[in-house]
């Protein structure tokens, strides 16, 4: 079954896992970009203004943490369809209503599998 390329970003303050989670998404046959802050991602879509369909964000950033991060791009025009996962090291309940609260569509909690991000993919792109 094909499924459309999505354009996604990977944003973590953890350098080697947001690299490593944006080689796998291009591997599976998506554009990406990665960044590793929260600023760096509200800098990159107010000025080039990016098109992006996924957007996977840790939690725990320092500075603009990746609940604020949802609850500022919700507020843009043509981010209300985005699909944002939250990316989170917890995975007691009241981290995942935070997350929804935020505006989180999905949350993966680390570590997650290379298949789980596959399938969530997959699933966005047939959405």
């Amino acid at each position: 079954m094909t499924h459309r390329s999505l354009r996604v970003i990977v944003v973590d303050d953890q350098v080697d896992f947001a690299n490593t989670t944006g080689a796998l998404i291009r591997q599976l046959g998506h554009d990406v970009l990665v960044f590793h802050s929260a600023n760096a991602v509200l800098d990159a879509v107010d000025s080039q203004k990016l098109e992006l369909d996924v957007i996977l964000s840790d939690i725990g950033m320092p500075g603009i943490d990746g609940c604020e991060l949802a609850r500022q791009l919700r507020q843009r025009p043509g981010f209300e369809k985005v699909v944002l996962a939250a990316v989170t090291g917890f995975g007691e309940d009241e981290h995942r209503q935070a997350a929804i609260a935020a505006g989180f569509d999905y949350r993966f909690v680390k570590p997650f599998s290379a298949g789980e991000l596959e399938e969530f993919l997959e699933h966005v792109s047939h959405g």
